[in-house]
């Protein structure tokens, strides 16, 4: 009985699979190395001049909703770091996004502040007349440092450096205006000046 158990069992191993089982195998082995119905989706990554980081430059493929972190700096670390993403979507040096659609393009480059402004100031004591909206025009020859002159003729000097933006004026009435390098155009900063306070806003001039 038991030789006859082992010849069966010998035939059983000998047979080839069913065509169900053959099928189930080939898709078992598949899956294993593929995401069926994920589709892959490529980002491509630009650094400008003076800019340090990951993910370096190239072209990335990447599946559906995965998050890519990136994080940049400026080879100067007084230098400020933006990052583009399809030159519409503006973020600071580091931080992420999540691939939702194909042909994603990813710039980094360093934060220039120089140009022409459109300045608005709000005191925070509501009695006081702000000035009209005025033109604010940076000039200077590095990203760093310069000089700048308003619309109502004054003048003074602006500072870019580590992440921190400070205009302060030779000739009205004490005035400084603070802020960050990356908000400026996009977040309010803090005034002073002739014993007064507030905040101000900028607005870039094409």
């Amino acid at each position: 009985m038991k030789g006859i158990m082992a010849m069966e069992e010998r035939k059983r191993a000998g047979r080839p699979l069913s065509w169900l089982g053959a099928a189930s195998l080939v898709m078992f082995l598949l899956s294993a190395g593929c995401d069926w119905g994920v589709p892959n989706y490529h980002l491509t990554v630009f650094l400008e001049s003076g800019v340090t980081g990951t993910p370096e430059p190239g072209t990335y493929v990447y599946k559906d909703i995965s998050v890519v972190e990136f994080s940049y700096s400026g080879v100067n670390p007084l230098h400020t770091v933006e990052v583009l993403l399809n030159d519409k979507i503006r973020n600071e040096g580091s931080g992420s996004i999540m691939m939702y659609g194909d042909g994603y393009e990813l710039k980094a480059r360093l934060v220039d502040v120089r140009g022409v402004w459109k300045v608005t100031l709000t005191y925070t004591d509501t009695t006081v007349t702000a000035p009209e909206p005025f033109l604010l025009t940076l000039t200077g020859p590095d990203l760093l440092s310069g000089t700048f002159s308003d619309a109502r003729g004054y003048h003074g000097s602006w500072t870019a450096q580590s992440g921190v933006l400070t205009l302060a004026y030779w000739d009205w009435n004490f005035y400084v205006l603070s802020g960050t390098v990356f908000g400026l155009g996009q977040e309010s900063g803090a005034f002073s000046g002739d014993g007064l306070s507030g905040t101000w806003t900028a607005q870039k001039q094409e």
